[in-house]
């Protein structure tokens, strides 16, 4: 799925309620934000899983008897740091901040940025 298509699918599935709500001007800009931070972790968590699946067919090609007879002690190093960088690059993906920030917090999520990485 297309992550342009993240961001409508969210739109498509708003309730009826939701919808009459989003002509209220001041909850229609709220909305967006929750919008755009749900469209955010459905972007991250299909990444993250893109990574585990690398990760998943890495490990099962290398379960392979004859495949491990070829590897050497440097291969075998450069494997096992492959698998440790899909580790950290998945967590940090996982758990990285959903969508937008407060006003308030540490952390800001620009809105334009954020469009520009779902595009």
């Amino acid at each position: 799925m297309s992550d342009k298509r993240f961001l409508e699918k969210t739109r498509e599935e708003m309730g009826l309620m939701e919808k009459i709500l989003s002509y209220i001007p001041g909850y229609h800009g709220y909305k967006e934000k929750e919008l755009r931070r749900e469209t955010d972790r459905l972007v991250r968590m299909q990444a993250a899983n893109m990574l585990k699946a690398a990760k998943s067919l890495l490990r099962r090609r290398l379960a392979n008897p004859y495949a491990l007879e070829k590897i050497s002690g440097e291969d075998s190093w450069r494997i096992n740091t492959l698998m440790t960088r899909l580790d950290r690059a998945t967590q940090r993906i996982e758990r990285a901040i959903a969508g937008y920030a407060g006003i308030f917090d540490a952390v800001k999520v620009k809105e334009d940025k954020l469009d520009k990485i779902l595009e």
